[in-house]
């Protein structure tokens, strides 16, 4: 028995549904994790897909099998890095769904990454994943992808509070401020009333 054929194109606004069931699974990857990935929206989405549509140096790709969406990738090119001549394509959330693996579809995905870096003269196809997901970093071990940096991420506020050397409100504190709040509006009410 063969293997249905992947076929990839660029996502357009059909694949909306597809597109938000597979951030919705990165997102639970994430928080599996400990990550935090932000919420996206269909409005949002749709945005993206038009702003990376207009924009030569980005693409937005889905793989398709059996006319199902099954997997999904945002490609930009830009500099390898701050201060380096060096082009490269930044292959974004490439992402494959359940039922899906092992049939070629990331590859698929990779193949058309490796077409856009020959379309807009990149050496370098970059991508990201969370150091946890080890089948995900053995695939791309072995196609040749190997270990460039560590990116970290932490929310401003929390990074204020740390440069600042502020404590970071407790829970009690919280808890303490809502309290205070409630008196004050419970005062203010029978103020009123009265």
């Amino acid at each position: 028995m063969t293997r249905p054929a992947v076929v990839v194109r660029g996502a357009c606004p059909d694949d909306l549904p597809a597109l938000m069931l597979m951030w919705d699974e990165l997102r639970e990857m994430g928080s599996r994790f400990e990550r935090v990935i932000p919420i996206a929206d269909e409005a949002g989405v749709l945005g993206r897909l038009e702003a990376v549509s207009r924009d030569p140096d980005s693409c937005a790709l889905v793989a398709v099998v059996d006319d199902e969406v099954a997997g999904m990738a945002v490609l930009t090119a830009t500099a390898y890095a701050p201060l380096f001549e060096q082009r490269a394509v930044h292959a974004h959330y490439l992402h494959v769904r359940d039922g899906f693996r092992r049939r070629g579809v990331g590859k698929a995905l990779l193949t058309a990454a490796v077409s856009f870096a020959d379309d807009v003269g990149a050496e370098h196809v970059i991508t990201s994943v969370l150091p946890q997901m080890r089948d995900t970093q053995r695939f791309y071990a072995r196609l040749g992808f190997g270990p460039v940096v560590v990116r970290r991420s932490v929310p401003v506020s929390a990074l204020r509070r740390r440069l600042t050397g502020a404590p970071a409100p407790s829970t009690a504190d919280h808890l303490v401020a809502r309290r205070r709040s409630l008196r004050r509006l419970r005062a203010a009410m029978n103020r009123a009333a009265d």
